[in-house]
């Protein structure tokens, strides 16, 4: 059990938080995931990805971007399109030379639908050439916003009963996980961000006038959300990994709505639509499957394996788990070669985060080649926490064991369902290398099989009820 995450729950309904709001404006959802997620990276979990500094080169840097792209690629400029896709700004590597978002570039290589595609900066960068045919850049509304909260414009004003409030929300998380957050300077920064970039979000969606806005990652794009639904635009989400019973941008108490939440969630499974309490009715939750990792299946279907153990890492648990790959690494009983693939995440900080990585002779792969499921396909067995990547890796039917941390809770189902096995040793690897307890994996209840053509059978179906039902949508 999730201590950290049973604590949250309870904290934030004692709290009553849900019912908080500045100028009708619920502000708790705007701030509940990146607050949980605060709180456990204070009480020692790992950081998921790498973030840019915010000194003077950082915002030197987002001035050249804002210049730039305020020419080449701006959204602004753009024609109408009947849907927009707001994309993964964290592309990958193909084997084609070009930088796949590889959610969205599936659906559009099949030429189905009049779209164009956004995205936002990945560390203050474009990955290029870009797989995307027609691809925007929203760096001049990012920097747009960032240069009038600089200049204090548009700055928001929270009561002063607000402010009380959030005070006794932030003594209680003090009492209750012994840390101090400032909800206060949270509030007022997401206000801040959403009072500077609303109206530039409302003049694209004028500008491109979509039928359609399709988004991958929800969380974080509240205010993108909410001008879409000022104007009556439906907004589909695309799942992009995992999603658990303790994953805050998705689980939410079944009294309680999200606002900015999407209309639609499309899943890779059945399993992910059942697997947690959206805050959208269930016939909105569809499960579609999962396109990127459907086609790569057939690509590597028919190359040979070795007897290789494929740990699959990232940030969140990174150190514990690199250690133990080092003293498996390093055991005469394992008798499986090791390799340790990095999260993309992990790239730019492993060796100063993970020395023991660095000082062993352990095969570590910290970039994109070779791909993933090469090393799935090159792999017997694979060992991971909560990474969606272990769901892809039974695919190739890897024996699966999930090494035991306060995130094991995202992978549990496989656990409880036999189909991985838990493991806290060396001696519980060892003896788990020699089993075979687990059950087949069932793919399609997780991966839906003809995943490109059901997603695009479902935008079209979204896109036929969302422009005679306008105005229940906005509603």
């Amino acid at each position: 059990m999730n201590t950290e995450a049973d604590l949250f729950k309870s904290f934030e309904k004692d709290c009553d938080l849900y019912s908080i709001k500045v100028e009708q404006i619920p502000i708790w959802e705007r701030i509940r995931f990146r607050t949980f997620r605060e709180i456990t990276r204070k009480k020692g979990q790992g950081q998921a990805h790498t973030h840019h500094g915010a000194g003077i080169n950082s915002h030197l840097k987002g001035l050249s971007l804002w210049l730039k792209y305020s020419i080449y690629k701006n959204p602004y400029f753009a024609d109408e399109h009947d849907f927009l896709f707001y994309g993964h700004q964290r592309r990958k590597l193909e084997e084609d030379g070009y930088w796949w978002d590889i959610y969205c570039d599936p659906i559009h290589e099949q030429n189905e639908f009049d779209y164009i595609h956004v995205e936002s900066p990945h560390l203050m960068s474009h990955h290029n050439p870009a797989k995307t045919q027609y691809l925007r850049y929203l760096d001049p509304i990012r920097y747009t916003g960032t240069l009038q909260r600089r200049l204090g414009i548009r700055t928001p004003s929270i009561p002063t009963d607000i402010i009380s409030r959030l005070q006794e929300a932030e003594e209680e998380i003090k009492s209750r996980f012994d840390l101090d957050i400032d909800l206060i300077s949270k509030v007022r920064q997401s206000l801040h961000v959403r009072n500077t970039i609303l109206p530039l979000y409302e003049r694209l969606l004028d500008r491109i006038n979509p039928d359609v806005v399709v988004v991958v990652v929800s969380y974080g794009k509240e205010t993108f959300i909410e001008a879409c639904k000022r104007l009556g635009i439906p907004v589909v989400e695309l799942q992009h990994g995992v999603i658990y019973d303790h994953h805050f941008g998705y689980n939410y108490p079944n009294d309680e709505n999200k606002s900015t939440f999407p209309d639609y969630i499309l899943t890779f499974g059945e399993f992910w639509s059942k697997n947690v309490s959206f805050p959208i009715p269930g016939n909105r939750v569809k499960a579609v499957g999962y396109p990127y990792l459907e086609q790569r299946l057939k690509m590597y279907d028919d190359i040979g394996r070795s007897k290789q153990l494929l740990f699959i890492s990232q940030g969140t648990i990174g150190d514990k788990l690199s250690q133990f790959a080092v003293k498996v690494h390093e055991d005469d009983r394992i008798d499986h070669k090791v390799v340790y693939k990095l999260h993309p995440g992990e790239y730019e900080r492993w060796q100063k985060e993970y020395p023991w990585l660095v000082e062993s002779d352990i095969r570590v792969i910290d970039e994109s080649k070779p791909p993933l499921y090469q090393l799935f396909t090159d792999s017997t067995a694979q060992i991971g926490v909560g990474s969606t990547a272990v769901y892809e890796g039974l695919c190739f039917d890897l024996d699966t064991f999930v090494f035991e941390t306060e995130n094991t809770d995202i992978l549990q189902p496989l656990i409880d369902k036999n189909i991985a096995t838990s493991i806290k040793t060396i001696q519980d690897l060892n003896a788990a290398l020699h089993s075979k307890n687990t059950k087949k994996f069932n793919r399609e209840i997780f991966f839906k099989s003809n995943a490109t053509q059901n997603i695009i059978d479902e935008l079209k179906y979204i896109q036929d009820y969302g422009t005679t039902n306008r105005s229940i949508i906005q509603n």
